[in-house]
């Protein structure tokens, strides 16, 4: 659980509370006069003026706030009736290129993977938060949706979203997400997404994204035994790096646009070199960001039952991740053949050591002089 909750930790503290949080302090009159009412209602779970939900009234008055001093505007621009209609002659085209062009599997397969376990995760970040759903149910449902989607030009797969704590915590129910399942596709076969866009500020929305995080984070802390919390956290560190990995590219990317010319590609032998003269790691930022879910998890279960003295347990793991490094799961940008890497080797040095010296000191086991056990 450290690791599958860990994992969820990281991708909630950076992608869904940082970013959010940069977006707050990007235009302060409508993020902050949002976040007050987000962290007062949600958070500190005081009352509000007709017991009004913190969520609602933190859009309304983040809406007003940046109506008022100009970032926001009504617009009907695209509003209209865009009735949705199956593209199966682009399907069909689409499937028979798959097939003409195999080698993308090496990359739709690892994709797959990624969210195969972001669903079991956050359906075990369900469990935590007292409510239970069937894991089989959730992954079957998944890929008849991003099926679905794909027959009406939907490129994007679906997978369980991150938040169950969040949202029960502002009390979501069955409701919320039926009305969500409504509205969105009302929105978008009436051309009201880009009204939405224009009229909401992304700095009045945020805030509620940073309550996510800071509950999923919490809601960890009280679901997984103290002693695991150092396993939750290392589960958190490849996500900084995928953090890390992708607004270089965007540095990279807006320098272009800018008119800047010869600049060189991430990944250039002379920019990594630069890169490490000045601190930045991107060789080992790369190799954790790759499939840094996995990565997160992996490692968290390493710590996890290193912590419980279940050695074993804790070398199979280092083993699977091995064996995952090994043709490209992770810590590779796509499958790839059997390939002893050196980050393959470390993890089979580890699975050897936790194999092994159990064995050969009998003492191995026992905690050093002043360390407590385990709660």
């Amino acid at each position: 659980r450290a690791g599958m909750l860990g994992t969820l930790c990281g991708i909630a503290l950076v992608f869904i509370g940082t970013v959010p949080m940069a977006e707050v302090f990007e235009s302060p009159y409508v993020g902050f006069a949002s976040l007050i009412i987000i962290l007062w209602g949600l958070v500190g779970r005081f009352r509000l003026p007709g017991n009004m939900p913190a969520g609602l009234l933190a859009l309304i008055v983040g809406t007003l706030v940046a109506l008022a001093i100009g970032e926001a505007r009504i617009s009907t621009e695209g509003v209209g009736l865009y009735l949705p209609l199956p593209w199966i002659g682009d399907l069909m085209t689409g499937i028979a290129y798959l097939w003409q062009t195999p080698e993308l599997f090496l990359v739709l397969v690892p994709v797959q993977i990624y969210n195969f376990i972001e669903t079991m995760n956050n359906v075990e970040s369900a469990e935590a938060a007292g409510d239970s759903y069937p894991v089989a149910t959730a992954q079957v449902i998944d890929g008849a949706g991003t099926m679905l989607g794909a027959l009406f030009g939907s490129p994007f797969p679906t997978t369980a979203y991150i938040g169950h704590p969040a949202y029960k915590g502002m009390g979501a129910r069955s409701g919320y997400i039926i009305g969500v399942g409504a509205v969105i596709p009302l929105a978008a076969i009436l051309g009201l997404l880009a009204f939405l866009n224009n009229l909401i500020p992304l700095a009045a929305a945020a805030p509620i994204l940073i309550f996510v995080a800071l509950s999923l984070v919490t809601s960890t802390a009280g679901a997984v035994r103290p002693a695991h919390i150092a396993a939750v956290t290392i589960a958190m560190i490849p996500h900084v790096s995928s953090f890390l990995m992708i607004k270089w590219g965007s540095l990279l990317n807006a320098l272009r646009e800018t008119g800047v010319e010869g600049l060189p590609n991430l990944g250039d032998e002379a920019l990594t070199a630069a890169l490490l003269q000045q601190g930045a790691h991107y060789t080992g930022h790369l190799a954790l960001s790759q499939g840094a879910i996995i990565t997160g998890l992996i490692w968290g279960a390493i710590v996890a039952s290193l912590i419980d003295g279940e050695f074993r347990r804790a070398a199979g793991f280092a083993l699977a991740a091995s064996a995952m490094s090994l043709v490209g799961i992770i810590h590779g940008a796509s499958l790839h053949w059997p390939s002893l890497d050196p980050v393959a080797m470390g993890y089979l040095i580890i699975a050897a050591f936790l194999y092994l010296y159990p064995l050969v000191d009998a003492k191995a086991g026992e905690r050093g002089a002043g360390e407590d056990s385990p709660a």
